[in-house]
């Protein structure tokens, strides 16, 4: 569990995060929603401590992350894989280079241990047989899905993705939210989603914070969602799902 605490967080003199306050559950997938703008990249960026807050606190199971200095928070980070929005694979490494990474890093594992958890890791994203292939020859599924596996090699107790179905078609996305939903369950980790996607909403979402200028407008669930009387977020919903039935009607 990751609990958030009266966080703001002002760039320059502009307050982007306003007194927010929420729970991150274990066990499920923790979405995080608004428009771009709203400030839900920052409040992510800060629960991972990318960015310092002003004040409020945030908290890993009880222990102060935002107290703590720095050797303590690279304790905490080693409990922590990250999705990033690109992949960032590296370019110049296999795919199973990619997840053998974090291993090689942070874990004192032998080779061969190192390459058993990183086939398991690969077997786990159904990603059998392509341990040789580069970044540039997979598909943007199968470079997702290796992120994951790298996000997922040492184990982490709190799995944070950022966008995860950027630049994916919608068969693939859903693919990619139920692998996430799949290994939230099985491993039963605290999992944090950065996203505006409102099919990975409706797909995997087993908690919901809208974020609006900066505040936590609303939360809920995903069953919650649609019946909910909040203007903003009304608007926010069903807008998306108005541009769908525009662009269907184009084609």
């Amino acid at each position: 569990m990751i609990e958030v605490t009266n966080v703001c967080k002002s760039f320059a003199g502009r307050e982007v995060l306003k007194n927010i306050s929420h729970v991150f559950e274990q066990g499920k997938t923790n979405l995080i929603i608004g428009q771009s703008g709203s400030g839900k990249t920052v409040l992510l960026k800060s629960v991972i401590g990318l960015h310092a807050i002003d004040s409020g606190s945030i908290s890993y199971d009880g222990r102060a992350f935002s107290h703590m200095n720095s050797t303590e928070k690279k304790q905490i980070r080693q409990e922590i894989g990250m999705v990033f929005q690109g992949g960032a694979l590296f370019d110049s490494s296999t795919i199973l280079e990619n997840v053998m990474f974090p291993l090689q890093m942070f874990s004192t594992m032998t080779k061969a241990e190192m390459l058993k958890r990183a086939h398991f890791c690969l077997d786990r994203v159904n990603l059998v047989g392509a341990d040789s292939l580069y970044p540039a020859e997979a598909s943007g599924g199968m470079q997702k899905r290796t992120a994951i596996a790298r996000a997922i090699a040492l184990n982490p107790k709190y799995l944070f993705c950022d966008e995860p179905n950027s630049g994916l078609d919608p068969i693939t996305a859903i693919v990619i939210d139920k692998l996430i939903r799949e290994i939230t369950i099985d491993y039963n980790i605290t999992t944090v989603v950065n996203t505006h996607d409102m099919n990975s909403v409706m797909e995997i979402g087993d908690t919901v914070a809208f974020i609006y200028k900066g505040e936590k407008w609303w939360n809920g669930n995903r069953h919650e969602i649609i019946n909910s009387d909040n203007k903003e977020l009304n608007e926010f919903v069903f807008a998306g799902e108005l541009m769908k039935k525009v662009k269907a009607n184009q084609e």
